[in-house]
């Protein structure tokens, strides 16, 4: 009995040519022998980059969305993820941002509490007992130069992490991420940790904390494994250690990140299958967009035509689940960490839409779940995933059972592609088997990443007591008309008996399965589905029914604390009324006041913030209680992934027309001025975070100052400038006004107000210049910047913007301009995740809706259209919409009120890229409205998003 592949012969055929999958007994019990090369390790989170920024925010806002979170992920009887993976960092860029420092100094006690990956570690124990934790490194602190350092930086952060939370790291990659093998430091290192004496280093020999604190934290520290070496493609290494007894030795985990595939002499299948290695994809692609949306796109289907792919197509979870697959065929991988699987910062910036899961709200606790989790669940509800012990099982979610082995004869995948995997449009086989290592049950999962409908055939060898049994197909594809955008998702479809009346054999069963169009399935002997006997219809039993949650159509609600009195957002930095935070330490739920959770006095981390550079955190201040302050200057500002000075983004994305303050002072410098930077209307999009506002105003501590549009200058001025300023703004009545005051250890006032096309720059209450400009970015968040010095702030404010206008009478009356959009709607959000029949944004003419689009294309989606009369047309409440997309500036729209035409070939704007605006329709009443933009010339026309004035 053989495993068999057949295909289609010819790409432009549909014929439904059968695809043969064997499963054989023989095979089962020699994949049971192998006791880490082919136990389906399962998923993990990987937090790094600052992906996880505003994590801690939704755990003390929003503590029940947060616990949900943990529970989907890490909870139940077969979890969905068992591991999460930490990034060591230096406080500098490493894509998104930075990974915190946990020892900026050489005797600094390490400080986990600021890294929110070691809490999330500890709170998954809440759920699952055995989580495997995992750590590397990217650039590492300045005061880190040989080996000895780097060893004393991850022990003593191992063990503090330990002694803070109960929670011991399991494995570690002691090399750089995404650098070619030092396969000798990695042997060193392995010796070092298994044969460790000295424990924790401390800061000198009357240190309380040196030494290990008892043997089960040393026994814990000697068995961690060793990885190498998180190469971004398919590593080199694989055949070094094998003709290398010592590195062989040394390694327990093979780990490259991205490309599925093995090296030209097949070195990482033969870890596993021969060495019985494990063999990691230590930084996987998750999904690219949004799924919920996803089946709106008109994407060529791969025989030319532009019928759309519904869930799957490039970078999509059928495309995910194809790379699971490809990479356990291709190279063994049994494990897959995603990069980030929790996409917690604010969006649009380095590597954006990419994540299973976007929490980038914490304000209202939104959160959206993509149809990638459900994937994952089509592998990890259907077996059990993990690793095996010494005696045959493994402790996972509380209770020993074994782990199934993945069967190499009995998988099989032809899609082409390495990264992405994405040529599957002919219906190329990919199916993945897993089995219980008796025999007893087994789960086979099968993509059709294809408008083709494919049929497989399984024959189960007859010595496997899983033979026989009936057949459970669960499906996952794309909501019909009328339902809401996760309906389809993994629900039992029918239950198949083994074929008798043709291919069934006195050794073997049969079974045939269809798998339709664009769809995934799951084919399982596990009792997992009960049938109606009257209806016929099947339902899940509650242990494998799916249990990740819904997000309701326009739930994302905008950052606004006190409408009432013109409050967006307000921050003293002091938190003095927070509630306390709920904690998983040692075992049991725990109560921590708010600041000590994020990390206490040596920096906590600050509400509502991401980090693109240098490190912002909350610090006692003796004159004002608690600030917030840039921790990182020259000395500690060591190499980054993407240059640039310190940087932090602060609110929501929505916001357009509003007023920001903050107080600010300088700190001693040693040499040349340092600089502070206050930014509005920031949206993302570049990578290089330093120059990303639609506006910013910097300003040295000598008095010279600058007035910026994304970068380039637009005003500028000096000190006597702002002694002028402020003597005009006392001699006009404004009492408050004083001059700024320079160098250290003062505090100044600085506010920026954006409103419409025109910014305005006050300092101390005077205002100090305005610009204007047609094209100004329409909205975005607030930045707060300096140079690599300490700088502190104090008293953010975030305010509505105050317009007259007549009133009754000829009166003035005080109005607020438009504060933001009450939604920012992706160009491929045509129907409502609440149900598909209802449209959202209506597209008539020949428009063109394209997936897989770059990292700075909001969602990674466009709509284009090339011709004059395509349009789209929005019903909505508010006073305008605003329109993004990457534009020349030639195109020209004519655009439609209420059924009544407003403006006539109105022209865009020119932008530099896809999330800045491109067209404003604004001054409304306020109420209800339909506007239809239509295109009223030749000239390409993109449409990234729309934002809805409120």
């Amino acid at each position: 009995m053989t495993s068999t592949t057949t295909t289609l012969p010819d790409a432009s055929q549909s014929d439904n040519v059968p695809v043969g999958v064997t499963i054989r007994a023989t095979d089962v019990a020699a994949a049971a022998k192998n006791r880490n090369g082919l136990t389906y390790k399962g998923f993990g989170v990987l937090s790094g980059n600052a992906t996880s920024s505003l994590l801690m925010d939704y755990k003390a806002e929003h503590p029940d969305t947060y616990w949900t979170l943990v529970r989907t992920l890490y909870g139940g009887d077969r979890p969905l993820m068992n591991t999460v993976k930490i990034e060591m960092g230096n406080d500098r860029n490493n894509s998104t941002g930075p990974n915190v420092a946990t020892m900026r100094d050489r005797d600094e006690y390490p400080q986990v509490r600021r890294e929110p990956g070691f809490q999330l570690a500890a709170d998954a124990r809440r759920y699952q007992s055995g989580v495997h934790v995992s750590i590397l490194r990217w650039h590492a602190p300045t005061w880190v130069h040989t080996n000895d350092d780097v060893y004393r930086w991850y022990k003593n952060t191992i063990l503090a992490a330990y002694r803070e939370y109960g929670v011991m790291v399991d494995s570690v990659n002691p090399d750089v991420n995404e650098r070619t093998a030092d396969l000798d430091w990695i042997a060193e290192f392995a010796d070092r940790v298994h044969g460790d004496t000295d424990g924790f280093l401390g800061a000198g020999p009357d240190d309380p904390n040196a030494g290990f604190r008892s043997d089960e934290e040393r026994d814990l520290f000697h068995a961690i494994k060793v990885i190498t070496s998180d190469e971004e493609t398919t590593g080199t290494f694989g055949g070094d250690v094998i003709a290398n007894p010592r590195y062989l030795a040394a390694m327990d985990v093979a780990a490259y990140h991205y490309s599925v595939v093995d090296d030209a002499d097949g070195n990482f299948t033969r870890l596993a299958d021969e060495f019985d290695k494990e063999i990691w994809n230590s930084e996987a692609q998750a999904v690219f967009s949004n799924s919920a949306d996803r089946p709106n796109n008109t994407m060529d289907n791969g025989l030319g035509e532009r019928t759309g792919t519904g869930i799957g197509g490039i970078g999509g979870p059928l495309e995910m689940a194809n790379t699971l697959i490809k990479g356990f065929v291709k190279s063994r991988r049994t494990a897959a960490l995603y990069q980030p699987a929790i996409g917690s910062c604010y969006e649009h910036m380095e590597y954006a839409s990419k994540e299973l899961i976007s929490a980038r709200d914490p304000w209202s606790g939104w959160m959206y779940y993509d149809a990638g989790c459900v994937v994952l669940e089509h592998f990890a509800r259907f077996a059990n995933l993990g690793w095996q012990s010494g005696d045959g099982a493994t402790v996972a979610a509380g209770r020993e059972r074994p782990i199934w082995r993945a069967i190499p004869q009995a998988s099989g995948c032809e899609v082409g592609g390495n990264n992405p995997v994405s040529e599957a449009r002919h219906g190329e086989p990919s199916y993945l088997t897993l089995a219980a290592p008796d025999g007893s049950d087994l789960s086979i999962v099968i993509v059709n990443d294809s408008s083709l409908t494919k049929t497989y055939h399984i024959t189960i060898d007859r010595a496997l007591s899983a033979a026989g049994k009936p057949i459970t197909v669960w499906q996952t594809r794309a909501a019909d008309a009328g339902q809401p955008y996760d309906a389809n998702y993994r629900k039992p479809v029918t239950i198949v008996q083994s074929d008798d009346a043709t291919a069934n054999v006195a050794d073997a069963a049969t079974y045939t399965i269809t798998v339709e169009p664009w769809s995934m399935i799951t084919a399982t002997t596990l009792d997992s589905a009960i049938v109606d006997p009257q209806t016929g219809t099947l339902t899940a039993r509650p242990e494998y029914a799916t249990d990740i949650p819904h997000t309701p159509e326009n739930s994302r609600a905008v950052l606004d604390v006190d409408p009432e009195h013109g409050v967006l957002y307000v921050d003293d930095f002091a938190y003095a009324d927070a509630s306390p935070v709920e904690t998983y330490k040692f075992d049991q739920l725990i109560t921590e006041d708010y600041l000590t959770s994020r990390g206490g006095d040596h920096g906590a981390t600050p509400r509502y913030t991401t980090d693109t550079n240098g490190a912002f955190e909350i610090v006692p201040d003796d004159e004002r209680g608690h600030v917030l302050r840039q921790q990182i200057d020259w000395t500690h500002a060591g190499n980054a992934w993407i240059e640039g000075d310190p940087r932090t983004a602060i609110g929501n994305m929505r916001w357009t027309n509003y007023r920001v303050s903050v107080d600010v002072k300088f700190e001693d410098y040693p040499g040349r001025a340092p600089y502070v930077l206050l930014g509005a209307r920031e949206m993302g999009g570049n990578k290089f975070t330093t120059d990303i506002c639609g506006v910013d105003f910097k300003i040295r501590a000598d008095g010279v100052w600058l007035l910026r549009n994304f970068g380039n200058e637009v005003r500028r001025g000096h000190l006597e400038d702002l002694r002028k300023r402020a003597a005009e703004a006392c001699a006009s009545g404004v009492a408050d006004a004083q001059p700024f005051a320079t160098g250290a250890g003062v505090w100044n006032t600085i506010a920026l107000e954006v409103n419409g096309d025109t910014a305005t720059v006050f300092v101390n209450g005077a205002q100090v210049t305005t610009w204007s400009n047609p094209a100004l970015q329409s909205a975005g968040r607030v930045n707060l910047g300096t140079s690599f010095d300490h700088v502190r702030f104090s008293n953010l404010r975030v305010e509505r913007v105050q317009v007259t206008s007549d009133g009754a009478a000829g009166a003035a009356a005080t109005e607020f301009a438009s504060p933001y959009y009450t939604q920012l709607i992706d160009d491929m959000h045509m129907t409502s995740w609440d149900d598909s029949s209802h449209q959202i944004l209506r597209y008539e003419g020949p428009w063109t809706h394209d997936n897989g689009q770059g990292m700075f294309t909001y969602m990674r989606t466009i709509s284009r259209a090339e011709t004059p009369g395509a349009s789209v047309s929005l019903t909505f409440d508010g006073t305008g919409v605003d329109l993004f997309g990457p534009s020349d500036g030639r195109a020209k729209l004519d655009v439609f009120v209420d059924g009544r035409l407003f403006a006539a070939g109105a022209s865009t704007h020119a932008t530099n890229g896809s999330l800045r605006c491109q067209f404003r329709l604004g001054g409304l009443s306020r109420g209800r409205h339909t506007v239809t933009f239509r295109t009223a010339n030749t000239a390409d026309f993109a449409l990234d998003a729309l934002g809805v004035l409120a």
